[in-house]
């Protein structure tokens, strides 16, 4: 069998088992707001995350053209202590000022524990400007 030959096969082989997924379903990563740029909306609604002992090390924020908007977060457990960390600990801020909660989310960390995770919020035409916890 010839190299070409070789080549070939694999080629078809990738390309059978490559995911069928629609391009406005693709995931893309959004361009990052410039850490000194201060963001402050009208607070309607006052949300805020639950007080815990989480922090956002680092965050990639990603979205597609049906307007689904999800996070990738490194998030530490600062405690010592084993803690659950819940969807009301994570609140995203829009490009419009409307603050949400992520659809779901449910970890437990080990003390000192620091995990990597993708989280959806949902669809909104307006990007994700920050993703905040809140510390004791």
């Amino acid at each position: 069998m010839t190299i070409f030959t070789l080549l070939l096969l694999l080629s078809v082989t990738f390309t059978l088992h490559a995911e069928d997924i629609p391009e406005n379903e693709v995931l893309t990563i959004d361009e990052p707001i410039p850490g000194s740029m201060d963001i402050e909306f009208d607070d309607a609604d006052d949300l805020l995350p639950k007080t815990g002992d989480f922090l956002i090390s680092s965050n990639l924020l990603m979205s597609n053209q049906l307007g689904e908007r999800w996070a990738v977060l490194t998030i530490q457990n600062r405690s010592s202590s084993q803690r659950l960390l819940d969807r009301e600990h994570i609140v995203a801020l829009f490009a419009n000022g409307e603050k949400r909660y992520p659809q779901y989310s449910e970890y437990t960390f080990y003390g000192k524990e620091q995990k990597t995770m993708t989280i959806s919020f949902g669809e909104s035409k307006f990007p994700i400007v920050k993703v905040e916890t809140r510390n004791r």
